[in-house]
């Protein structure tokens, strides 16, 4: 189980959706539009927690090969006190959540082992400047790497050599892109 989400804020911060009530009750539950509505922050808060519905729903989706379709309002935030960690439920099953905020993006992820994330800035949002990215993180060569999907989009990373396919989740906003992927133990 594995999925993450990324929001770059130059963008959400500038669509001020935390004062349109009508988008709130589609993709919020009553409770989670009184948290962002009692917020500091109401803006921000919204997007954290869209992030982390949209990371469970990667998650979700991976782990019950589930045909896509998000249903936001099916998915329950709850944060921990004094923290941007928290968990997200789903019919019976509660997923443990990450969320690192920064001044330029929100990047949330869900992981059921060891994992290794990356946040970047490419120059441009091409693959193959991804696999190059991750061959350095994986101290693999590029060329023994490739991406590919599942009949349902969901990606993994296919290591040739060791002919692995590993769970992979990827994330694009604006200028940032965003990658979680279990730790190998060969």
């Amino acid at each position: 189980m594995i999925g993450n989400d990324i929001i770059d804020l130059s963008i959400a911060l500038s669509s001020k959706k935390s004062q349109n009530l009508r988008f709130l009750k589609k993709i919020f539950t009553s409770d989670e539009i009184i948290e962002i509505e009692k917020s500091n922050n109401p803006e921000l808060l919204l997007w954290q927690f869209w992030s982390m519905k949209e990371a469970v729903y990667k998650a979700y989706q991976r782990n019950t090969g589930s045909v896509r379709k998000l249903n936001p309002t099916s998915y329950h935030c709850s944060l921990i006190p004094n923290s941007t960690a928290g968990t997200i439920q789903i019919n019976e099953k509660i997923f443990s959540i990450s969320t690192e905020i920064n001044s330029v993006y929100i990047h949330s992820y869900t992981s059921s082992k060891d994992f290794l994330k990356k946040v970047y800035l490419p120059n441009s949002n091409s693959r193959d400047e991804l696999l190059e990215q991750m061959a350095t993180e994986l101290m693999l060569n590029k060329k023994d790497l490739c991406i590919n999907k599942d009949e349902n989009g969901i990606p993994s990373l296919d290591i040739k050599l060791r002919e692995k396919r590993l769970p992979f989740s990827l994330s694009h906003h604006g200028k940032f892109t965003a990658f979680i992927i279990p730790l190998i133990k060969s």
